[in-house]
């Protein structure tokens, strides 16, 4: 019990840490939160929202075997652009969460903590306070669960939809093999911390004539024929591809639309938004670089390049700039990005591996800062010139 209680109580502090204590002036952007290898608590699934008032909230959550089995998120508010943050408060019991806003209500829909259902809670005051759990959809067995992270939601026709993941013990050491993929949606003017708000399609495992072991971490994308489509990342070794599908109603996938698509960065996470001003896709992802891949080193372990990409249809994707790049895969990443546009900017939260100092991340994979990041003028952005070998 006291290692629990110690480890939260230093979890808590992280907030003033990060604003208060030493400046990490190698790190890329703005640390909003650090937590040193040492404590053997790691951070994850970062989100960002922009209020009316052009507030951020941003949050995330921590994870490691000094706070199991407590799951947490923590929320921070930005006044200024994201140069500075200020820690909110802590929602308990939920994790693998993502934010979105309707009116200013702020919602967190992630899974919860101990039975691993899925969950809703919202805030009325720029996330100070937050509304007990509501649990949407139980689990089915001790085995499964829900994941969702912090994917984007889409609001079609007085409907807010958002991509979905019921998740299974792995077949025989594949990894994601018996995840299935829906998407879930709800009526804007309904109670959406109600169950019974919310409609559910049909969900779906990978098939087999995709490469792969599984997928995971659906988009919900409104494609330009009108029709929702859920965009999957997919664990697969070369990491070029993603999964494809369109929803036939809001209850029903068409099986006939199931595909991959080329997809630079899709065995990691990554989140695809419409904009309406360039008349694009955008996603910011994980550059699988040929030139730093090691032997047998699958995809979704290079974490250290960031890329934005594009497409015009949602099938073909280009790249149109390196944003973030280091050479180290083992201990350096920006990956988890949640992200929103910004007139002619983008702003993103990372979830950082990098070094601090103070013996750096644990890998790659658990992290040790949350950071905030800009990118100017997106649509005109260019990959520095210190970055170009790297797309050869």
């Amino acid at each position: 019990m006291k290692i629990i209680i110690c480890a939260l109580a230093a979890a808590i502090s992280l907030a003033t840490y990060a604003q208060n204590g030493p400046k990490y002036e190698k790190v890329p952007g703005v640390v909003i939160v650090h937590s040193p290898k040492s404590t053997g608590v790691h951070v994850g699934t970062p989100s960002i929202v922009i209020l009316s008032n052009g507030d951020y909230i941003a949050c995330h959550d921590m994870y490691g075997d000094p706070i199991k089995p407590k799951r947490l998120v923590r929320v921070f508010l930005s006044k200024d652009k994201g140069k500075t943050w200020q820690f909110q408060t802590q929602v308990d019991n939920i994790h693998w969460a993502g934010l979105f806003t309707i009116h200013d209500t702020v919602y967190l829909i992630g899974r919860e903590g101990i039975n691993h259902s899925m969950a809703i809670t919202r805030s009325y005051n720029a996330g100070k306070t937050w509304d007990s759990l509501s649990i949407l959809k139980e689990r089915k067995t001790k085995e499964d669960g829900f994941h969702g992270s912090s994917t984007p939601v889409v609001f079609y026709k007085g409907r807010v939809y958002k991509g979905y993941d019921h998740i299974f013990p792995d077949d025989k050491g594949k990894w994601m093999s018996n995840n299935r993929s829906f998407i879930m949606s709800a009526s804007v003017t309904d109670n959406l911390m109600s169950p019974k708000a919310w409609t559910y399609s049909s969900s779906l495992d990978l098939p087999d004539s995709i490469d792969g072991t599984g997928w995971l971490e659906t988009n919900a994308v409104l494609g330009r024929d009108g029709a929702i489509k859920g965009i999957v990342r997919i664990a697969s070794e070369q990491g070029m591809h993603a999964g494809f599908y369109s929803l036939q109603s809001d209850t029903k996938i068409d099986l006939a639309s199931v595909r991959k698509i080329d997809f630079p960065g899709g065995a990691t996470k990554f989140n695809v938004m419409w904009d309406p001003v360039t008349k694009k896709y955008w996603s910011l992802i994980n550059y699988p670089a040929t030139i730093l891949r090691q032997y047998k080193k699958r995809a979704g372990g290079m974490r250290s390049i960031l890329a934005l990409t594009y497409s015009e249809d949602l099938i073909s994707w280009k790249i149109q700039s390196l944003v973030l790049a280091t050479e180290d895969v083992n201990f350096h990443a920006f990956q988890y990005v949640d992200w929103q546009f910004e007139g002619k900017d983008i702003v993103f939260v990372s979830r950082t591996a990098y070094d601090d100092g103070e013996g750096g991340s644990l890998n790659y994979h658990d992290a040790n800062f949350i950071t905030f990041h800009r990118i100017e003028n997106y649509s005109e952005s260019k990959t520095p010139a210190a970055f170009e070998y790297l797309l050869k």
